[in-house]
C-alpha cells in the first residue's frame, strides 16, 4: 500500500537495519509538500531511509543532527535559499566529516542551472515532475559519487572533473533537441559561443569582487579550448594567468588536471625554458560537445 505524502515538517521512514548500514539517508528539501510526498513515495519503493523538509533552515539543522544523511535532493525553487546555496552551505557546515551527494530538481532545466550544477558537483539535474526511472538512476549516481569521494584523497578530487563535465553535457542535452551530425554548429559558431562565455565571465569582475567567483579549473578549460580552436600554443604561465587566481594556486590546478588526464604538458622544443599546455583529445571532445549543446540552447532562447 502506498505511503501517505510527507508533510512539510520533518518525517522519517526507516528501512531494515541491514540496509541502513549500507545505504545513506536521503534528505528531500522542497517548499512544495506534494513534491516532497512524491519523492518520499519513490524512496519508499526503492527502500531508502529518507526525510523531507520545506526549508533550507530545517535542512541544515537536520543535517547536523542526523549523521546518516549523505544525499540531498534540493529544489531550485525555495524562498531565500535555493538548492545550490543550500548545498554549498551544507558542505561548509559539515566540513570533512562526511561527503554529500547533491541532486538538484527544477521546474525547467536551463544552461545556467546546468553550469551551476557542475560547479557544486551535482550528480544530476532533474526536471519536475520527477519520473521513477530517472530518479532511481540519479540516486545510483549519488551512491557511486559517495563511493568515489571516500576512495580518493583531497588532492585527487579534481580527477572527477572530466566525469562532471560529461554529466553537464548530458544535463544540457536533456533540455535541448537531439544533436544531429547535419545540424552541428560550425567552428565559427562554436568560437562565437565560447567567446561569449569567456567575455561574460570577465564582465562579472566589473560588478563583483573576482574572488567570489574563483573557478580556476573551468577558466583553464575555457582558455585552452579557445587556444585549440584558433590553433594557438599556450604556455603554462599564460594559462595560469587566465585562471584568475594566484600563480601558486593555478599551478596546483594545472598539475592536478594534468595528473588526472584532462591536460597534457610538454617542454617547448623551441624554448627549453618553458612548458606548453593543451587539452587532451578526450577533454577537447567533451568541451566541443558542451559548447555545441550550449550553442543550441542559446539558439532556442533567441
Amino acid at each position: 500500500m502506498a505511503s501517505q505524502p510527507l508533510a512539510p515538517q520533518i518525517q522519517e521512514i526507516a528501512t531494515p537495519a541491514a540496509m541502513a548500514s549500507q545505504i545513506p539517508t536521503v534528505l528531500v528539501v522542497d517548499s512544495d509538500p506534494e513534491a516532497i510526498g512524491h519523492c518520499g513515495r519513490m524512496l519508499d519503493d526503492l527502500n531508502y531511509r529518507h526525510s523531507g523538509v520545506a526549508s533550507a533552515r530545517e535542512a541544515l539543522e537536520l543535517l547536523v543532527q542526523d549523521q546518516s544523511i549523505q544525499i540531498i535532493v534540493a529544489s531550485t525553487h525555495m524562498p531565500m535559499v535555493d538548492g545550490f546555496v543550500l548545498i554549498d552551505e551544507a558542505r561548509e557546515r559539515i566540513g570533512n566529516s562526511r561527503a554529500l551527494a547533491a541532486i538538484i530538481t527544477t521546474d525547467r532545466v536551463t544552461t545556467d542551472l546546468a553550469i551551476k550544477g557542475l560547479h557544486i558537483e551535482a550528480v544530476d539535474l532533474l526536471c519536475k515532475p520527477l519520473g521513477f526511472e530517472e530518479y532511481s538512476t540519479a540516486l545510483r549516481r549519488a551512491i557511486r559519487y559517495l563511493g568515489t569521494r571516500r576512495a580518493v584523497t583531497d588532492g585527487a578530487v579534481i580527477s572527477n572533473f572530466g566525469q562532471q563535465l560529461g554529466r553537464l553535457v548530458t544535463m544540457l542535452e536533456g533540455s535541448a533537441l537531439e544533436a544531429r551530425a547535419e545540424s552541428r554548429p560550425s567552428e565559427e559558431e562554436i568560437g562565437t559561443t565560447l567567446q561569449a562565455i569567456i567575455t561574460s565571465r570577465s564582465l562579472r569582475e566589473r560588478h563583483f569582487p573576482s574572488q567570489i567567483f574563483a573557478d580556476p579549473a573551468w577558466d583553464i578549460l575555457l582558455d585552452l579550448s579557445r587556444a585549440r580552436l584558433h590553433g594557438q600554443q599556450v604556455s603554462v604561465s599564460s594559462v595560469c594567468i587566465a585562471a584568475s587566481v594566484p600563480m601558486s594556486t593555478a599551478l596546483r590546478w594545472v598539475k592536478q588536471m594534468t595528473d588526472a588526464g584532462l591536460l597534457r604538458r610538454w617542454t617547448d622544443p623551441k624554448d627549453k625554458r618553458r612548458d606548453l599546455i593543451a587539452l587532451t583529445d578526450p577533454t577537447a571532445n567533451s568541451m566541443q560537445d558542451y559548447l555545441t549543446v550550449v550553442h543550441k540552447n542559446l539558439g532556442t532562447l533567441g
